[in-house]
């Protein structure tokens, strides 16, 4: 005799989503119909330009303040002397 199958559970469906989600979902939908109607209509240049822009400002940034800020570091660090030994392995 085979065995009996177990009970399937009731099903309940779950919500479908809140009312963040579809404003999300239309506001991204607006700013892509955006885009493709400014990149139809052959503004491909200034776009590209200003990411290029962009994307500058946020290297020289980086380059800047990642220098000012290791110069800040190793100058707080004390002489050679004062360091302990290195480790030696056996």
């Amino acid at each position: 005799m085979l065995p009996s199958k177990p009970e399937r559970p009731e099903f309940t469906p779950r919500p479908s989503g809140s009312w963040l989600s579809i404003a999300l979902v239309a506001a991204f939908g607006i700013l892509m119909a955006a885009v493709i109607s400014i990149l139809t209509l052959g503004y491909f240049l200034w776009i590209f330009l200003l990411g290029f822009g962009i994307f500058i400002f946020i290297a020289l940034q980086y380059l800047i303040w990642g220098y000012w800020f290791e110069r800040i570091y190793r100058s707080n660090l004390p002489p050679d002397d004062d360091l302990p030994p290195p480790h030696q392995p056996m």
